[in-house]
């Protein structure tokens, strides 16, 4: 799921949240974030104290080892672990899942806000959110639509994303995920006279 989008994939999704739009109200934008979403080494160096801990006492019982060296080779399996886990792609394995999920909902919100996707006319705007490297996908609405389609539906956006990506088709993925988003809003909130696209098109890596 960790794949870079070609410039062909950034086109597709760009078109595929025109098509949506034409037959709604409402507003579509898509993020990718290409980084990991917990970079902080506490889960690691967490581990790593656990494991330094634990590993050195089947030494102590089997073998005549004195305090001081105990001491010592618990530094050392510390040294060694917490620099495997915070410098080597291990340490993602450490990272819990609700902990991806909480960087995933908050990040997901922040870009919601700092994009101004709260700020369409009718309060019908939908961030679709895709963190590759945590295998996350997150969909953040607007007020105004949410109130009519409900946290269920929104999942049928994220499962048509994963369900690409999870293939190696990020792209594929995104652009179905617009379509079933376009479908709810078309749904809830059809166009009306003088509607204007009042958000980009385009998709955005961060």
């Amino acid at each position: 799921m960790g794949e870079s989008l070609s410039e062909q994939e950034h086109a597709d999704v760009a078109a595929a949240i025109a098509q949506a739009e034409r037959a709604t109200a409402g507003e579509i934008r898509v993020v990718v974030l290409t980084r990991p979403l917990v970079r902080h080494p506490f889960y690691g160096l967490m581990w790593a104290a656990l494991l330094a801990l634990v590993l050195p006492w089947p030494l102590a019982l089997l073998t005549a080892l004195d305090t001081p060296m105990l001491l010592s080779l618990q530094a050392c399996a510390f040294m060694i672990a917490g620099a495997v886990l915070i410098f080597t792609p291990l340490g993602a394995l450490t990272v819990p899942r609700f902990a991806r999920e909480e960087a995933g909902r908050t990040a997901a919100i922040d870009h919601f806000l700092s994009l101004g996707v709260h700020q369409t006319r009718g309060r019908t705007g939908v961030l679709i959110v895709v963190a590759p490297a945590d295998h996350l996908v997150e969909v953040v609405a607007d007020e105004a639509i949410h109130a009519k389609v409900g946290h269920e539906a929104w999942e049928s956006v994220c499962a048509a994303v994963l369900a690409g990506a999870r293939q190696g088709r990020l792209g594929d993925g995104l652009v179905a995920g617009v379509a079933v988003a376009g479908s709810l809003l078309a749904r809830h909130v059809p166009p009306t006279a003088g509607d204007a696209n009042e958000l980009p098109d385009r998709m955005i890596i961060i």
